[in-house]
């Protein structure tokens, strides 16, 4: 519970502080945070915390509240991705070396910031699902603290050195949680998500994640064949993708140096989780009839026929 942790001394979310405070937001901000008050469950965060989470959500009052409790109530209670945020154990400098995630350093001409990630070639037998996802997490809290409130993201995914293998290494309840929380608490806007190289294998992939994935989501998808992603300007990749970017091992280093750079923070925010001790306690028939969560189900309720008639590979 978060009163055995030490209260963090380091600014969180922004380790430097927020560069760019938004004008004119005043009364939203004060909303949130009246609201925050009548949650006891959830930790106590700065004005800038939640000055993150009104940008992701287009200050939409509502979002941002539904993203705020899904994220502290993920990160509480899924502790094989957000507890232990030790940049420096074992398992973490391991997976490190089985992939790259990195900075492309030129934004798109829309101000879009592109992330890449990349999976090293290695047997599939050698990753572990969830410390993988947990790399994956810390890596993209350490950007966000870097980026402060980005106009959005690119994601870039290069399949080449993904095998079939890999889909046995998944982990269904630890990808159902980051699927609920890298779409519902996530405090980013997501622009698109490319995948490079796509396997062929990867209608079998998208069978898995067909349940959990929105339909939001599934329209900024796009797939394929080659190395090149439509739409990016390919001068802003790196040499090894044909672009004047420097080359993806190079790049892979900001990797390393985020990871020194933030291995206390990430450590300290392990505070940031509900504490369910402290929930209110509502009507259980209440949630079951709630039009909210009927429409959120709604929205991820898919068949194969759905999901693969939008699934084209260029």
């Amino acid at each position: 519970m978060n009163e055995e942790k030490q209260h963090p001394k380091l600014k969180h979310p922004f380790l430097d502080g927020l560069k760019d405070v938004p004008q004119n937001k005043s009364k939203d901000l004060k909303k949130i945070r009246t609201w925050l008050g009548d949650q006891p469950h959830l930790p106590y965060i700065s004005d800038e915390y939640i000055h993150l989470f009104l940008h992701a959500c287009f200050y939409n009052q509502d979002k941002t509240k539904h993203a705020i409790e899904t994220y502290f109530t993920i990160r509480g209670s899924t502790p094989s991705l957000f507890a232990d945020r030790n940049a420096y154990t074992e398992s973490m400098e391991y997976m490190s070396n089985l992939a790259s995630m990195f900075r492309l350093p030129k934004a798109t001409p829309e101000g879009y910031r592109v992330l890449m990630y990349t999976v090293k070639e290695h047997e599939s037998t050698e990753y572990v699902f969830s410390d993988a996802i947990k790399g994956f997490c810390m890596y993209n809290d350490s950007v966000i603290s870097e980026e402060g409130l980005a106009e959005g993201y690119i994601v870039i995914f290069d399949m080449k050195n993904l095998k079939l293998g890999h889909l046995a290494r998944v982990s269904l309840p630890v990808l159902r949680s980051f699927m609920i929380y890298i779409q519902e608490a996530h405090p980013a806007r997501l622009k698109a998500v490319h995948v490079i190289n796509t396997a062929a294998f990867i209608k079998h992939a998208m069978r898995i994640l067909q349940p959990m994935i929105r339909t939001e989501i599934i329209g900024l998808l796009r797939f394929h064949r080659g190395h090149v992603p439509d739409g990016i300007p390919q001068e802003i990749l790196p040499r090894d993708y044909g672009g004047e970017a420097p080359s993806s091992e190079e790049l892979r280093n900001e990797m390393f140096e985020l990871r020194d750079k933030y291995a206390a923070w990430l450590k300290e925010s392990e505070y940031y989780v509900a504490d369910e001790s402290k929930r209110i306690k509502k009507s259980s028939w209440w949630s079951i009839f709630s039009s909210a969560n009927e429409q959120r189900d709604e929205n991820l309720v898919f068949t194969d026929s759905t999901v693969f008639r939008q699934l084209e590979i260029d």
